[in-house]
């Protein structure tokens, strides 16, 4: 991306932000943690699935 189409989506961005009330900012910001927390949630259960499934195929063979 270069820095021209960068600089295009920061201003679109902060001139989006700068047209909102409080209330709004409050809520699209609710809705940004919400998905952060849901996407970090699902990022550490398929990890723990993953490393589950390692154990329970190593018991499987015998080593653990």
């Amino acid at each position: 991306m270069d820095k021209t189409t960068l600089t295009t989506y920061a201003a679109s961005g902060a001139g989006f932000l700068t047209g909102l009330t409080t209330n709004e900012k409050v809520a699209v910001a609710s809705v940004v943690i919400a998905l952060g927390t849901f996407l970090l949630n699902w990022f550490y259960k398929h990890l723990h699935y993953r490393l589950a499934q390692k154990a329970a195929n190593l018991k499987a063979q015998g080593k653990g």
